[in-house]
Parts: C-alpha cells; structure tokens; sequence
C-alpha cells in the first residue's frame, strides 16, 4: 500500500523479475491522479497482451515488459492504460497477427496507450496520395487509385470515408465510436494508417513517431488534439464534418502534409513545420471559421491550398521554395490573409482561379520571381485602412503588402516613400484591376524589416 493506494500486481507470463522500481513509479501516478485502488497487470515476452486487457478494469494498468509481441488487442476497458514499462519506453514491438485488423482497436474510453512501436497492419499505400484528395478532387489525376475511389463526390461536396462503419481499417491504433483517449509516445511505422480514428471525439494524440502512415480521423470525428508528432512519409488528415480539431506543433516531411476535408469547421491547425510534402495544408469546402497560423512551409508544391473556403484566417505563416505559395480556386471569397511570409515561389506567390473574390489580403510579404497570377478573380481586397502599428516590415503603419521580386527590383523595394511613412507614394497595380492602395515601401525601417524578413526562408 502506497499512501492508501491499494496495489494488486498480476503477472501475466512465466518469469518472476523485480518490479519494485516500476511499481512505484506507477503508484505514484495513481497517487496523483487520485486513484484510490488499482491493479497493475504485468506481460511478459511470450504471454498475451490480450489477455493482460481481458484481466484488468478501469483504473488498471498493463504494463508489458520489453520484447517482441505478434497479436492485434481488442481494448474495450474504459479508464485503463496499457503502456510498456516506465525503465525501457523503447523495447516492446508489437506487430500485427493479422495484418488485415488494427494492432489497437479501442472500443472503450478514457483509454490511453502509450510507449509501443507498432506495426505490420495492412498494406501501406504512397503518404502523398493518402492526403492529397483535395488535389485528386481538383485535378482527377489520381482518380484511378484504388484507395482515393472512396473518396466520391455528392454535389458540391467530397466526403471521405476510409472505414466502413463498423470494423475498423487496418493501422496502428483505432478508436472506434470511443472519447477521451490518449496516443502518446509510440512509434507507429508502415502500416496502412498509423492511428485511425472513427466515430471519436475529445482524444489526444501526442509525441508519437509515424512512418510511412499518418494520422487519419474519419467522417465526423472532432475535438481531438493532434500535438507534437513526428511524421515522415505521412500524413494528417481530417475527413468530413470534422470539427474544433487542433493540428499543432506536428513535423510532417516527405509526404503529403495536412488535409481538411468538406462540412466542417472550428479547426485549428498552427505552429507546424511541413517539410517536401505534396501540399502543405490543403482545404477544400469548409463555410465556418477554420485558421490556418504561424505554419512552416517549405518546399511544397503548394503551400496553402484552398478549394470552395469561405471565412478561414490565414496568418502568421511563413512559406517558401514552393510552386505556389497560397493557391486559392473554385470562389473562395471571405478569407483573410495577412501576416504571411512568401518567398521564393516558382510560379506564384499566390494564385488566385476561377472566381476567388472578396478576400482581404493584407500585410504579407511577397518575394517571388511573380507574386501575384488571378484568373477570372478580381474584387480581392490587397489592403487594409491605414493604422498606426508595426507592419511586417517593422515599418510604422499597417496598409498593404510588401511586394518585393528575387532580383531587389520589386514595387516595394523600389518607389519612393516621400513622407517616410512607410507607405509608398503610388499604389501598386496587382492583377489589371485590383490595386493595393498602400503598399509598403523600402524606408529606413522597411530595410532592416526585409533583412529579418529574408531570415524566414529557413
């Protein structure tokens, strides 16, 4: 007994070994979670983490000691943590029995599994086009990809679905119709989903490794923080009607970034670094407040790609080495843009297709060979009211944008600024139709504000 906590321990294998140290690290998390009496079950290399799961109930803990594990485990016991032992986080493999289900389903809540490598469910399938289906919607130029034909279209709507419902697909780990769940610290790697969520809300997946999978929520799941993951070759994908999910502090690389499906909304997606993915964040269809801020791009065909968004917030976010920096297409109209840093684009800064209007784009910095291409798109807003306060230059006033090319001979680098008020004296002519009327210009202050500006192509 530790401080009126009541301690069972099981052992589920053959072998006896110490386990004070690993005790008391586990009584003292009960302590302080308020736990008053619990089990910890223990699995040794051999035995069953199944049957650990099947002997425990809520509050329990199944602790399985390093070794190599072959089995997939139902968790259907709300409240209990199956995680490897406190003193080797990083030794206990498991890998799928079958590798047509999940290594975890979880069917209960407030469950949290922690500290695995898991892998071998399913076939993995190319992260780029896993995530890509705004693209694939756009384009149709992955229409013949067997995994992308369940993504299909009603009207003017994409709805994905990659479960059917009832059984969860094969990954790493499922949540299904579960809440309050927590992921964290496992590395999940080749698998055809790292963690695949149906039907769950309010979960946390946290300080997981993934590897050629991602992270997959279904149709309709919300309120789940994604934090602090590392994903190379994968993918973040939010399918329709998701809501009020946050994407933060996550490094994707080498795949196809992150993905917002149609019919929701509230989602928060900031402080990532996305690193040669196919799109950086793509949106398609979404008619409620969805922001986009103080993101990290680079090297991404394109960097922000919005289809059919009304009412998002881009901000704050620095993008480069891109084909194209923000991509808006298919009448977004309503969005704000403002803040973001954009340089070295191939193609364009941002482009703007097929009757993207009523936007407001304001106080960016543009240093692109062309920084602005719009077909049949004009009635954008390329400035705000001019304000007193610090621009993205470090100049006095808010207004416009700072237009500057990779040669140093841009509009912004180049006008005149008679009243040293960091405002250009002429307004800058943006796509035939379309002006900024207060463009910011290269004073004194703009100068040492481009040098710290050239600073974000990192």
């Amino acid at each position: 007994m530790y401080g009126g906590l009541v301690l069972k321990i099981i052992l589920i294998g053959d072998c006896f070994t110490r386990l004070m140290s690993a005790t008391l690290v586990i009584a003292l998390l009960l302590v302080s979670a308020g736990v008053g009496s619990a089990e910890v079950i223990y699995v040794e290399p051999g035995a069953s983490i199944q049957a650990a799961v099947n002997n425990s109930t809520t509050g329990d803990f199944v602790i399985v000691k390093a070794g190599d594990y072959e089995e997939n485990i139902i968790v259907n016991v709300s409240g209990v943590t199956v995680t490897s032992e406190p003193e080797n986080p990083e030794g206990v493999l498991i890998r799928s029995g079958d590798e047509n289900s999940s290594v975890f389903e979880v069917k209960a809540d407030n469950v949290t599994i922690s500290g695995f490598n898991i892998t071998g469910s399913g076939e993995v399938f190319i992260a780029r086009k896993a995530s890509g289906f705004v693209n694939s919607y756009g384009s149709g130029s992955y229409s013949n990809e067997p995994e992308l034909s369940k993504a299909y279209s009603s009207g003017s709507e994409v709805f994905i679905s990659r479960g059917d419902g009832t059984d969860c697909p094969p990954g790493g780990v499922c949540l299904d119709q579960v809440e309050n769940c927590t992921i964290e610290r496992n590395n999940i790697f080749d698998n055809r989903y790292g963690v695949y969520l149906q039907g769950s809300m309010n979960n946390t997946l946290s300080n997981n490794t993934f590897f050629r999978n991602g992270i997959w929520l279904d149709e309709g799941c919300s309120r789940s923080v994604l934090i602090n993951n590392v994903i190379d070759e994968g993918y973040i994908t939010i399918g329709a009607h998701g809501w009020d999910n946050i994407m933060s502090q996550n490094w994707l690389s080498n795949g196809g970034g992150i993905s917002i499906a149609c019919c929701g909304g509230g989602n928060l997606v900031s402080n990532n670094d996305i690193i040669n993915c196919s799109t950086g964040i793509d949106m398609y269809d979404t008619q409620a407040r969805t922001v986009l801020r103080d993101n990290r791009i680079m090297d991404c065909e394109n960097g922000i790609y919005l289809i059919l968004v009304f009412d998002s917030r881009v901000y704050n976010n620095t993008i480069s080495n891109s084909s194209k920096g923000i991509f808006l297409r298919e009448e977004c109209h309503g969005n704000e843009l403002f803040n973001n840093t954009i340089n070295s684009s191939n193609e364009s800064g941002i482009y703007l297709l097929d009757s993207s209007a009523d936007n407001r784009i304001y106080n960016n910095y543009f240093n692109n060979t062309v920084n602005v291409k719009a077909e049949n798109s004009k009635g954008n807003s390329w400035n705000t009211t001019k304000t007193p306060g610090a621009n993205i230059v470090e100049g006095p006033y808010l207004g416009g944008n700072f237009w500057a090319d990779l040669n140093g001979t841009g509009f912004s680098q180049t006008s005149e600024d008679s009243d040293s008020d960091g405002i250009c004296d002429l307004p800058y002519n943006v796509n035939g139709s379309d002006f900024d009327y207060f463009p910011l210009c290269r004073t004194s202050l703009c100068t040492r504000g481009e040098l710290h500006s050239n600073n974000r192509d990192i």
